[in-house]
């Protein structure tokens, strides 16, 4: 009962249980070494090659296929964390692992041996028919396919743009072959699918329909310009109307100097009136033999023999009174007898000089008067020439917007077709933004299994397992009472009966006996 007692506790004696168990123990830990030692010599040996690519920023992420763009720059949203995981699908898709299968055929994808006999789907192949055949292949590609899928390994680190490849076989030569024609696949891919088919064909033409087009509107405008005369419509402009203001700006001058000479010429003509034609250019008097020269001397003579009279003789005396009344009819005879004058005369310089003056101011005003309707004409001229202008205005500014567009649609055929071009240039190279940064590799070291892991894992697992199994059989034991009570009367030497204690609960006799 004291053993009972002590199996109902809780605690747990592993030294103890180690030791009542310990056959069971040693025997489940040599089985399980004894498996793995019989896995490790047995299993086959796997063989890994590893490779890795670098994707840098490529023409594919650098500019977009010329079909696609519309003349403006277009911003690219994709991340590279989206370019990468492209060429991962791209890696990972049937179509690589078809091409892989089909260059080195699915038999020694598979790794099956020429020589081994047939297979249980073979042996099971009559259930075929019924489709009760658990192992039936339907096609052997398709198995190799899912075969290389199934050993391909992608990995890829975060903010990195190395995708590190793996791949696991039964021989490293095999693992090394495969995933070089992976890879070599995967560049070729990488150019088909980063290409469209058909773009320099298709600019390459719209380039030359574009260019003849422009070179049909370029002649439209020559002959345009020849036939009206007008090589360029703003500078044209320009320069009429600065011939038209300067000609108005004469025409002004022109009509102010007419009117001054006009102003000038009335006045000389009133002038002219005024001024005598002929002047006395010289004058002579005093000449001796003139009759009022007679006449004075007489007069003289008269008053001397006056005055000597009228110093003697009273002023009634008759003889003073004659001789004062000749005196008076000698003076008067005197006066109304003309001078004695010598004149020449001559042309007035002045009046001719004012009449030349004229002269020359009535020709200035003919000539000016020629002038305004000449500039009058010119300014004329120069309105129809710019209303002819204005009139081809529309004509030369819509055929030159049209060769505008024309030759703007041209250059951008032309930059497309070169890319095009360049584009297949590069594809016909085989060069791709995919970048082998490590070819893959060649290791004569089998990668599965590995003694030291295995071994480790088989240590573990013989341990863990040995501990399992006695506690296994001590929790059997331990649900068998009888069982317990035997083996430890068995193993305990014989003591002396314990009185048994009541229980806590129990009922006690009053009176015990």
């Amino acid at each position: 009962m004291e053993s009972l007692d002590h199996l109902d506790s809780p605690g747990l004696d592993l030294p103890r249980l180690c030791w009542r168990h310990k056959g069971k123990m040693l025997l489940t830990g040599t089985a399980v070494i004894g498996l793995t030692l019989a896995y490790l010599s047995l299993a086959p040996r796997t063989f890994v090659s590893e490779a890795k690519l670098f994707v840098p920023v490529g023409r594919e992420s650098t500019h977009l296929d010329p079909t696609a763009t519309t003349g403006q720059f277009v911003a690219v949203t994709d991340s590279r964390e989206t370019e990468i995981a492209a060429v991962e699908e791209l890696l990972t898709s049937r179509v690589l692992a078809e091409k892989v299968v089909d260059k080195f055929t699915p038999a020694m994808v598979l790794e099956r041996d020429p020589n081994a006999g047939p297979s249980l789907a073979d042996r099971l192949s009559f259930l075929n028919d019924v489709n009760l055949n658990p192992l039936r292949v339907y096609s052997i590609r398709d198995k190799a396919i899912l075969a290389f899928q199934e050993s391909l390994k992608l990995t890829t680190g975060k903010k990195t743009s190395v995708i590190a490849l793996a791949y696991e076989s039964g021989s490293a030569e095999l693992a090394r072959d495969l995933l070089e024609s992976l890879v070599q696949f995967a560049q070729e891919e990488h150019l088909r699918v980063n290409r469209t088919s058909g773009s320099l064909e298709f600019f390459d033409r719209q380039s030359n329909v574009l260019r003849q087009d422009l070179a049909d509107k370029e002649e439209e405008l020559r002959h345009l310009k020849d036939s009206t005369g007008l090589a360029s419509l703003t500078s044209q402009r320009e320069i009429q109307l600065e011939q038209i203001g300067n000609l108005e700006a004469d025409l002004l001058k022109a009509q102010a100097e007419r009117d001054a000479t006009r102003a000038e010429i009335e006045r000389r003509r009133k002038q002219l009136l005024d001024s005598p034609a002929m002047i006395v250019s010289e004058l002579t008097t005093g000449q001796p033999n003139t009759p009022r020269l007679s006449m004075r001397e007489k007069l003289y003579e008269l008053e001397v023999k006056e005055k000597e009279l009228a110093s003697k003789l009273l002023d009634n005396a008759p003889l003073l009174i004659q001789i004062r009344s000749q005196i008076a009819e000698a003076r008067q005879l005197v006066e109304k007898e003309e001078h004695t004058t010598q004149s020449t005369k001559g042309v007035n310089p002045v009046r001719q000089a004012a009449e030349l003056a004229l002269q020359e101011k009535e020709a200035a005003l003919v000539a000016l008067d020629a002038q305004t309707a000449s500039l009058s004409d010119k300014i004329a001229t120069g309105k129809e020439s710019l209303k002819k202008i204005n009139e081809h205005e529309v004509q030369l500014v819509s055929l030159e917007r049209e060769i505008e567009l024309a030759r703007l649609a041209y250059r951008r055929y032309a930059e497309s077709a070169e890319l095009a071009r360049i584009d297949s240039e590069i594809h016909n190279a085989k060069i791709s933004s995919l970048v082998l940064m490590q070819p893959p590799s060649l290791s004569l070291t089998p990668a599965n299994p590995s003694p030291k892991a295995t071994l480790a894992l088989g240590l573990l697992a013989a341990v863990g397992l040995s501990f399992g199994v006695a506690l296994l059989a001590e929790r059997s034991r331990s649900t068998n009472p009888a069982r317990a009570a035997t083996t430890v009367a068995a193993r305990e030497p014989a003591l002396a009966p314990a009185p048994i204690r009541p229980r806590r609960g129990d009922a006690v006799p009053a009176n015990p006996r």
